[in-house]
């Protein structure tokens, strides 16, 4: 949709005002660093010590940063590009980025500020976007109508957190506070906004109802549990139309209900008529799409309908049925071709409720079910023109035609045709898979290298149990060293040279770490460094370590090393002047001149093998118990339940998407999901899904479904009308 040359300069003329605002909260947020809090730890009074001197001086930079992110941001929302989605952060598992608990806890802050933001400026929001929806020339207001949203800004601050220090909690510290101090610049700056566009003649939008974007909230509590029986029924009595009479008993479980009256059935050929020549066409704006749809078209003959019923209880049905029709084609959050799509099924779901009323009963029906179903599968693609909603339409069109063809419409029809939707979502599903498979494979062999790792580590942490080093050296070695191991196995094979190598490097590390007090093994390990460095930079090379730490370590062992050469303080040599450290060629001399005698042990230095290579494979599946380890809390039963194939909303890398589970890995420590983009895919760990899920930026779309929308929809109605 264009944008409005009132709505781009009215955008335009506020992100004018971002640099006075960063300005002000930068100030606010100095002065709050400042405050003395004594219930704070001592490390995080030094945070807070550590981010006023960095704001002190680099304000600017700060300040920068956030006015050209939300630009950035707010530009997107305005005029998002076709192909627009999450951008990418650092990758991993050659290319593919992986989201673990580390990365997902950005997004949580990010969360937290928007919720302060959109809170305490919740009034304020609401009546800025009544006048961004008639900026837009909109008749109702929606939030997505207005760019400038708490997102955009708690996303701006993040980046400008991130521009003036690495370190993450400090960039927390700073979010946390500078989305407290900036909601109150924001509630004035909004409300000051809201008075020009009013002092310039814009009249707001009429403020009926604001509808959201798809999914752009969690789901609420339904009012009534429809899965009980008789739910629906029971609306009926709270209708203020129609007169439902004594309550008529239905009709014993396995029984049919009577035949129509003429006059009925002559009713309802009549507006199943009248439906199937309804245009299928795109809606123009939001008003279009509640407008012409087949929800209003059935409402006309609602009339009709009930004075053609002979029987009390049909006149319920009628009832119930048309006013619940009309609430589910009327959803903000069923696109437009779906409404036309389930309108057609009115009549038939009509006839089935007349001729058999246990429909109204339970939620359980398969006239519910497939409704239910094929809402929700469209709910994983809310991207309008996705192809992946686009087959699932066209093949829905053709389910539905051939449907209304049939004779007999009943529950077994609908039950076949429920059928015929999971098989076309599972083969949907499995195409998916197949594209993603490059994908699942790396993951396959992500989680086989973790757990390789895992029992390496444990494996070289019990050799240095009782080796005297230093923190540093031994953090390398059970960590460091063990990913190279774990990465050479799975990448080569635990046969192959280059594994066997790795493998011989951290025995001669760990040998040269308790090197024996005798001129012998010091003239070994003399000629053994130059080796062993080498391959200690080729391993990490192989796990990509950083060259700074490299180094650092490299620097830890010298100095380890040169102590350990030297003889004077074990041998008979005579030490170095005093004052002067020995020279490396000195250290050489003595060792030389030394008595050489063999050692107590005369076993070979690794007759005991640190690691038994033939009794490992490349992927020691009994290392560990079978199947996901047991959670006992909440998030994390709730992930263990998470199906393939449903559509979840998460909220990933500063933003909410509509993901569906592709693939979880054996033993449930990585998840696939396709995104909202067509061959996009994001892989999460399962400790992220569970922070997620533990902060509420994880739900299930299924939970909620769209006849529970319909009836909360309908119980809020009829509350209004008391």
């Amino acid at each position: 949709m264009a944008v409005s040359p009132l709505l781009r300069n009215f955008i335009d003329d506020e992100l004018g005002r971002a640099p006075d605002l960063i300005a002000r909260t930068t100030a606010q947020l100095v002065e709050q660093l400042r405050q003395p809090r004594d219930q704070l730890l001592a490390s995080e009074r030094q945070h807070h010590f550590d981010l006023v001197d960095v704001l002190q001086r680099r304000a600017g930079d700060f300040q920068r940063s956030f006015v050209d992110a939300l630009r950035e941001r707010v530009l997107e929302e305005l005029e998002p590009a076709p192909d627009s989605g999450p951008s990418s952060g650092p990758s991993t598992l050659g290319g593919l980025q992986l989201m673990d608990e580390g990365r997902v806890e950005a997004d949580i802050e990010i969360s937290r500020a928007v919720q302060q933001i959109d809170s305490g400026t919740e009034w304020e929001l609401r009546e800025l976007q009544t006048f961004t929806s008639t900026l837009r020339g909109q008749t109702h207001t929606t939030a997505e109508s207005n760019p400038l949203r708490p997102l955009a800004y708690a996303r701006a601050l993040w980046a400008a957190a991130g521009s003036i220090t690495p370190v993450p909690v400090q960039q927390a510290i700073l979010l946390r506070i500078a989305s407290t101090v900036m909601t109150g610049l924001l509630r004035m700056a909004w409300a000051a906004a809201c008075s020009r566009l009013e002092s310039q003649g814009v009249e707001p939008s009429l403020y009926r109802t604001v509808v959201f974007a798809p999914g752009a909230g969690a789901a609420r509590k339904p009012q009534v549990d429809v899965t009980m029986p008789g739910a629906l029924e029971g609306l009926v009595r709270s209708m203020p139309s129609g007169d439902p009479g004594p309550a008529v008993a239905p009709p014993a479980p396995g029984g049919r209900g009577a035949a129509l009256g003429p006059a009925l059935e002559q009713a309802l050929a009549r507006i199943e008529a009248l439906l199937a020549r309804l245009p299928e066409k795109a809606p123009r704006d939001d008003s279009d799409a509640r407008e012409g749809t087949p929800s209003s078209r059935l409402s006309e003959f609602r009339g009709t309908l009930l004075s053609a019923a002979d029987e009390t209880l049909e006149r319920q049905i009628i009832e119930l049925l048309s006013r619940l029709f009309e609430t589910i084609l009327g959803d903000p959050m069923l696109p437009q071709p779906l409404r036309t799509l389930l309108g057609r099924l009115q009549v038939s779901a009509l006839r089935i409720a007349l001729r058999d009323p246990r429909m109204m009963e339970v939620h359980e029906h398969p006239v519910w079910q497939l409704m239910d179903r094929i809402a929700g599968a469209a709910a994983a693609w809310p991207l309008p023109g996705d192809p992946r909603l686009a087959r699932l339409l066209s093949f829905c069109d053709g389910l539905v035609g051939e449907m209304l063809a049939e004779p007999l419409q009943d529950a077994a029809l609908y039950r076949r045709s429920l059928a015929r939707v999971e098989a076309f979502l599972a083969e949907q599903l499995r195409e998916e898979q197949v594209a993603a498979r490059g994908s699942i494979a790396t993951l396959v062999m992500a989680e086989q290298r973790e757990r390789l790792q895992r029992e390496l580590s444990h494996r070289l942490t019990e050799q240095m149990a009782t080796l005297r080093t230093t923190p540093p050296i031994r953090r390398f070695v059970t960590g460091t060293w063990a990913r190279v191991l774990a990465e050479a196995f799975t990448r080569f094979g635990d046969d192959h040279e280059t594994s066997r190598q790795y493998v011989k490097t951290a025995e001669d590390l760990l040998w040269s770490l308790r090197l024996p007090d005798h001129p012998q093994s010091r003239l070994r390990l003399l000629g053994l460094l130059p080796g062993l460095l080498k391959q200690l930079r080729a391993g990490m090379a192989l796990v990509e370590m950083p060259a700074h730490e490299q180094q650092a370590l490299l620097d830890e062992l010298v100095t380890l090393h040169t102590e350990a050469m030297k003889p004077g303080a074990r041998g008979s040599a005579a030490p170095p002047e005093p004052g002067r450290e020995a020279t490396p060629d000195e250290i050489v001399r003595r060792m030389r001149e030394e008595t050489v005698e063999p050692p107590a042990d005369t076993g070979t230095p690794f007759s005991d093998s640190l690691i038994d290579l033939g009794s490992m494979d490349t992927v020691p599946a009994e290392w560990l118990p079978s199947g996901p380890a047991p959670s006992g809390d909440e998030p994390g039963r709730w992930v263990g339940t998470m199906r393939v194939g449903l559509p979840y909303r998460v909220f990933l890398l500063g933003r909410w998407s509509h993901v569906r589970l592709l693939w979880r890995s054996e033993r449930d420590t990585l998840f696939l999901f396709a995104g909202e983009q067509a061959g996009s895919t994001h892989s999460v760990t399962r400790r992220a899904l569970e922070r997620l899920r533990g902060a509420d930026l994880l739900i299930a779309l299924s939970d909620y479904s769209l006849v529970q929308r319909a009836v909360d929809g309908m119980l809020r109605s009829l509350a209004t009308l008391r």
